[in-house]
């Protein structure tokens, strides 16, 4: 157990250190996929010749426009300027691990089994998760156990219900660009029959007509979908996090063994994840 108590001793620093790491810290592989991405595509069009011809205000208009206004039509304005910083949180590191709070927790739960309410009240006010804060508050307000897991699953399932709303948007943008696309590429070939009594014009035309769908593919498969998977993943963490956190107030307002607590919180986690017992 002095292991543990020494653990634990690094744990208030680590939490002070750990708001300025997510606000500005960023996640190197988003960036760096991203821009590899772009920059392969670009090179190979490039040493393909004619890079000009890729540059089309046009086509851009028609899959950007398309894509927005389907998609103000579908969804209220707050949502989408909602993506805003849901949209940017793919770009910063997922500094929140569940095995962080498992010292943090074991240390709680010693603490409340040897110094009672007052002394789990004096460390609530120093925690910085919100979700275990609220946790450890229930426990000093007096709250059965039952009550705790309830309203802790319905945290838990709102904050799941909320990521999966905004991602529902993202992928039907993700829909929407190659239909623009394609929509591009239709109104490029009027136009190009328009003029086919002028043999010459039929070969850029048709070029340019394709253009907007490959705008579209572009717009949809390297930045809307990869983003919507990286949210995915992250609300599966976070989902993670809250369980985890959940077993661990359980266990505190239980007084269970904090050995006992930190097993049943590794048992949530990959094994390369689990704090040694």
């Amino acid at each position: 157990m002095a292991t543990a108590v020494k653990e634990n001793e690094a744990i208030p620093k680590a939490a002070s250190i750990e708001p300025a790491k997510e606000a500005s810290g960023v996640d190197l592989s988003t960036i760096i996929g991203a821009a590899s991405g772009i920059l392969l595509i670009s090179i190979a069009i490039i040493r393909g010749g004619d890079s000009e011809t890729f540059l089309n205000l046009n086509s851009a208009f028609i899959v950007m426009g398309g894509t927005i206004a389907t998609t103000l039509i579908a969804f209220p304005s707050k949502k989408i300027l909602g993506m805003v910083p849901v949209i940017i949180n793919a770009f910063k590191p997922d500094v929140l691990q569940p095995a962080d709070y498992i010292d943090e927790i074991m240390t709680l739960a010693t603490k409340y089994r040897s110094g009672g309410m007052k002394q789990l009240e004096m460390e609530e006010r120093l925690l910085n998760n919100r979700h275990l804060k609220n946790g450890i508050v229930m426990i000093v307000d007096g709250y059965q156990a039952r009550e705790i897991q309830e309203i802790m699953e319905r945290e838990l399932n709102t904050m799941v219900e909320r990521h999966n709303a905004g991602q529902k948007i993202l992928r039907f943008m993700a829909v929407q660009a190659p239909v623009f696309g394609m929509a591009g590429t239709l109104i490029g070939l009027i136009q190009m029959l328009m003029r086919i009594a002028d043999p010459s014009s039929i070969g850029p035309s048709l070029a340019t007509a394709l253009i907007t769908t490959f705008y579209g593919l572009m717009l949809a498969n390297l930045i809307i979908t990869p983003v919507v998977a990286k949210l995915n993943a992250r609300t599966e963490s976070e989902a993670t996090l809250l369980k985890a956190i959940r077993v661990g107030v359980m266990g505190i307002h239980d007084r269970i063994n904090p050995m006992k607590i930190q097993r049943n919180m590794n048992a949530l986690l990959p094994p390369d994840k689990h704090r040694n017992v």
